[in-house]
């Protein structure tokens, strides 16, 4: 790690600063995250993984950052990665931190539970019986991990232009090729190109109507799963079931119009607000007063100040 690297983690480890960080991120700059219910954590994790021929080899990584957050529901742990430099693999980088801070987490558990079936031996109490599955994976079936969520910090003077998540690092350009395939597959990876664009799947499924209008049960759940429907207009269990996805593409399409068009009111009532803070803002007032005159929590006036200010 350069120098530059360790003084922006020194500087982002400050708690405030660090909280105020993910709040921005993740909860759109609301004081979620408060710094007095941040705990530091040791950011050396280690995994002990075999080859083929069963040789044993050990890996360890070094987090830049990594806090606990302790909070009235919820134990997570928030880790920061820093970094100057475009990195090109970073999605796998920090999948590959992720998991082995997750194999920590499972091999503690374990060491955790074995002890204390010592500990119970020793002192003649009963010993928990586990099943095989559980023996095997050295994880009970009422364990639970703690959930990590992982940050690159970029400040690089050149615009990022590395992948964001795995997906972009895949080489998937057979799947876009649709005329490679046949029958039911082509149509369905070809409707996949429309997932984002509403209009376009509508139009698309309107022009295959002989194929939509009677699609099996198989087909229906995974067209389901692709385009992320809540639900089928008539879904059943009955696997013989032949479904009209025309009409439940059509539904989808409606809701994504009613949707859009709340989104709009909600936009056009949160301008609205936006400009009554500039005015109270313009005669002097101060957050408490504009939020009682507006009768608006003050959380969502500091928000709003902070926007247009």
């Amino acid at each position: 790690m350069g120098k530059a690297d360790v003084n922006v983690n020194i500087w982002l480890s400050e708690k405030n600063r660090f909280a105020n960080l993910f709040n921005g991120v993740i909860y759109g700059g609301e004081n979620v995250i408060l710094p007095e219910d941040l705990e530091e954590v040791n950011p050396v994790s280690s995994v002990n993984v075999k080859n083929r021929v069963g040789k044993t080899k050990s890996m360890k990584k070094y987090r830049d950052i990594i806090m606990r957050w302790k909070n009235q529901a919820t134990l997570v742990l928030l880790a920061n990665e820093a970094q100057d430099k475009i990195h090109y693999a970073m999605p796998h980088k920090v999948m590959l931190y992720d998991g082995m801070d997750y194999e920590t987490q499972i091999r503690n558990n374990w060491e955790c539970f074995t002890e204390g079936q010592r500990q119970a031996k020793k002192t003649g109490q009963t010993l928990e019986h586990l099943t095989a599955g559980e023996y095997l994976s050295r994880f009970r079936r009422t364990d639970r991990l703690t959930p990590i969520i992982s940050l690159v910090f970029y400040y690089g003077s050149e615009p990022w232009d590395g992948p964001v998540d795995l997906y972009d690092m895949f080489r998937l350009e057979g799947l876009e090729e649709t005329e490679r395939f046949s029958e039911d597959l082509q149509v369905i990876l070809t409707m996949l190109k429309y997932r984002k664009d509403k209009d376009g799947l509508r139009n698309y499924v309107n022009e295959n109507k002989q194929f939509f209008q009677k699609v099996d049960h198989e087909t229906s759940q995974a067209m389901k799963a692709f385009l992320n429907m809540k639900q089928i207009p008539g879904e059943t269990e009955n696997e013989e079931e032949i479904i009209n996805m025309c009409e439940a593409i059509q539904e989808m399409y409606d809701d994504g119009v009613r949707d859009g068009m709340k989104r709009g009111i909600q936009q056009g009532r949160d301008d609205l607000l936006k400009e009554k803070v500039k005015r109270k803002l313009q005669k002097q007032k101060s957050l408490e007063q504009i939020a009682d005159e507006l009768e608006e929590d003050v959380n969502v006036i500091r928000k709003i100040i902070k926007e247009v200010q």
